[in-house]
């Protein structure tokens, strides 16, 4: 299950403590209101001693996030700072010879 939203205070703090992949982009703090919602996205990732969690999210660029996902057992990793690369992908149809090559391909 995927929780997306631009605002986290859009999403119950019970909720945003039991997510255990996460992926937050750029958050900007104008308002006091502002300032809460990035205090309370970064109080919900494992802090990285590398770096100061909500400082870092309101200075993410474009393509680039604070991502933290499961390990192995199961527990958050800590936060880390990382460029997300787009999918390559095109705008379009797939062509007759490519659905048909995907088709007979396919496991399924």
């Amino acid at each position: 299950v995927w929780f997306v939203s631009q605002n986290p205070s859009d999403i119950p703090d019970n909720v945003l403590g039991q997510l255990g992949n996460r992926v937050q982009h750029a958050l900007r703090a104008f308002t006091p209101k502002d300032q809460k919602a990035v205090k309370s996205a970064a109080q919900t990732m494992r802090a990285n001693p590398a770096f100061d969690t909500e400082k870092a999210i309101q200075e993410l660029g474009t393509g680039e996030a604070l991502i933290s996902f499961l390990d192995t057992k199961g527990s958050p990793s800590v936060v880390e700072r990382a460029m997300v690369i787009a999918p390559c992908s095109r705008m379009g149809p797939v062509t007759e010879d490519e659905r048909n090559g995907l088709i007979n391909h396919s496991p399924v």
